[in-house]
């Protein structure tokens, strides 16, 4: 990658040589009015002064080098040793220095932008230059950083694929013509996918990352080149290339998050139906990511009600549950995890009966609220379903919950429960409610947890009405 490729504009010959700028570089460090006047005779010496600066830029302390970075920025514009010392001092370990020394550069036009480009492939600096470059230039900057995701190492540089991003969305013009050329010159195709991943958040360009794909999918050999094309996939566009390449990953890699990707890919471009085949899949987070794709899939329900009943895994199960939740037949299915022996089970069922319009399995919530060792998401998803269904007889439950925060060794979940349980009685907003929450009034000792709840305005006012029996 060539930097620093603009030439300065011409100038008239200095009449002074560098040697006599260097009274002015060693004033840098003397008192404000000193190092002013130093600044300001530097600022306006052209090259020579620049070249002074440069020579002995590594000599000079921090607060020098602080600045003198306001000559240096003035320079830069029309003077190459300036962006060199600039280019340098993006380097410093001092914030303060390096951060000076983007900004001049990024103010300093043409020249600055070569000196930008030279530390785009810096391990230590070139995300920071990635970034000014795109926010920049944008049009420009489109070729630059897809050069720089072929560079050794660039598959690992996230942010590059962020500043492409930034680039294309900011760029005045459409980068169509540019990432199609640059396809068009076979890159590596591990940048490929990187740019189609960039690439993918931007609806516009879904032709160029279906391109992207076509090109470097029957290529790609290695996980994380893999793994980025199938999250791009979702994003592409129309390619029946792109759909089979997707539903070959469905079962046969061995690692699960290309299979997991999968599922997600295919559901996102509207052919979820394929994804049943991974309801079956031997690792649960596959088939984690396969129930909730397929929630509401009549041809998958049976399936997914096997799972929320029998699957080994919790997470499985409780995610079944809840993608049965707007299906009628399958509400006993859902009933039942209310008592499912694992607490996330539990917790999912009864928050999918919160949003139900019948009261099947209110007496078993009820007994978990009721349960002082219940695990704290379950209570906490009962509440909800309190409060979502009026159950003005669960009082007592809700005060009973309250009051577990006034012990001594309440945790953290129990006040925050208690909070729930006191916002749950003020909605309910009936005359036993507000007798249990005059008591709770007059407990001395609250926390300002349960103070707030206490006191401060409802998020929103809710008439409590009870389902009609």
């Amino acid at each position: 990658m060539t930097a620093l490729a603009h030439e300065p504009a011409a100038r008239e010959p200095a009449a002074r040589e560098p040697a006599a700028f260097a009274g002015a570089v060693q004033e840098l460090d003397d008192d404000h009015d000193l190092s002013v006047a130093a600044v300001r005779e530097l600022k306006a010496g052209g090259e020579p002064a620049a070249v002074a600066i440069r020579e002995v830029w590594p000599t000079l302390s921090r607060k020098a080098q602080r600045r003198v970075l306001v000559a240096l920025a003035a320079l830069a514009r029309d003077h190459r040793s300036a962006v060199q010392c600039l280019f340098e001092a993006a380097h410093s370990p001092d914030e303060q220095i390096s951060e000076g020394a983007f900004v001049a550069l990024q103010r300093a036009g043409p020249p600055g932008w070569d000196g930008l480009v030279a530390l785009l492939t810096d391990p230590d600096v070139g995300d920071r230059s990635a970034v000014l470059l795109a926010r920049t230039e944008p049009d420009a900057a489109v070729g630059v950083l897809l050069d720089a995701l072929t560079e050794e190492g660039g598959d690992r540089r996230p942010v590059l694929r962020s500043a492409l991003a930034t680039a294309v969305q900011r760029a005045e013009e459409s980068s169509e013509p540019t990432l199609r050329a640059w396809l068009d010159t076979n890159p590596p195709v591990s940048a490929v996918a990187n740019a189609a991943l960039a690439l993918a958040s931007i609806e516009e360009y879904a032709s160029v990352v279906a391109s992207f794909i076509e090109y470097a999918a029957p290529r790609s050999d290695g996980f994380p080149t893999t793994w980025r094309l199938l999250r791009s996939a979702a994003a592409a566009g129309p390619s029946e290339f792109v759909d089979r390449w997707i539903q070959s990953h469905l079962r046969s890699p061995k690692e699960w998050m290309l299979r997991q990707a999968a599922v997600d890919a295919i559901a996102a471009r509207g052919r979820r139906s394929d994804a049943r085949i991974a309801l079956e899949d031997p690792y649960p987070r596959v088939r984690t990511h396969a129930v909730r794709v397929l929630s509401n899939d009549p041809d998958s329900m049976t399936l997914r009600a096997t799972l929320a009943r029998k699957d080994p895994w919790p997470m499985v199960r409780a995610e079944a549950v809840m993608s049965l939740r707007s299906e009628p037949v399958a509400t006993p299915i859902i009933v039942a995890a209310v008592d499912d022996a694992m607490s996330e089970v539990r917790a999912a069922a009864i928050e999918a009966l919160s949003g139900a319009t019948h009261d099947q399995g209110w007496d078993r919530i009820y007994a978990h609220l009721q349960n002082r060792n219940e695990w704290p998401s379950v209570t906490a998803a009962a509440i909800e379903y309190v409060e979502a269904h009026c159950r003005i007889e669960a009082v007592d439950a809700l005060r009973g919950v309250a009051l577990r925060a006034a012990s001594a060794s309440a945790l953290t979940d129990d006040i925050n429960n208690a909070a729930r349980a006191i916002v749950a009685l003020r909605v309910l907003d009936t005359a036993q409610a507000e007798a249990a929450l005059g008591q709770l009034r007059g407990s001395a000792g609250a926390s300002p947890t349960l103070k707030m709840a206490l006191e401060e305005p409802l998020p929103r006012r809710r008439r409590c009405v009870p389902l009609a029996p």
